[in-house]
């Protein structure tokens, strides 16, 4: 029977053909070469995944980000509608109503408002 390590070990020293030598790689060697690229190939499907989870996040970010802005005009679209048939209001009364419903939301959406409506009466 013939033993992998007595032919591994029949290697020449040069290199017939350029006559470069030729290096011997030891177990421990060629052990530290595989772990290095075991650890090169892991950091590298981590940056890969990382990425992935990254450009997810900017996606599901940009979609909540747009479908609020149509949930947004949607409310002033329905606001409008409500206020677009006439109905006896006069145009002085469309603009405060208009107002209050803008400073309402306003309101919702920052800490301090400036304007605040306290009441609409009928002049």
């Amino acid at each position: 029977m013939l033993n992998i390590w007595n032919l591994l070990s029949t290697i020449p020293e040069k290199d017939p053909e350029t006559g470069k030598l030729i290096t011997e790689l030891t177990i421990p060697e060629s052990l530290l070469y595989a772990l290095i690229g075991f650890i090169v190939t892991f950091i590298g499907i981590v940056i890969i995944i990382f990425i992935i989870w990254l450009a997810g996040l900017i996606a599901r970010k940009s979609v909540a980000r747009k479908k609020a802005s149509a949930d947004m005009q949607a409310q002033y679209g329905a606001a409008h509608d409500a206020l677009a048939d006439d109905g006896g209001i006069s145009e002085a009364e469309r603009v405060a109503i208009i107002a209050a419903i803008a400073a309402y939301y306003e309101s919702e959406n920052a800490a301090v408002s400036e304007f605040k409506v306290r009441r609409i009466r009928r002049i």
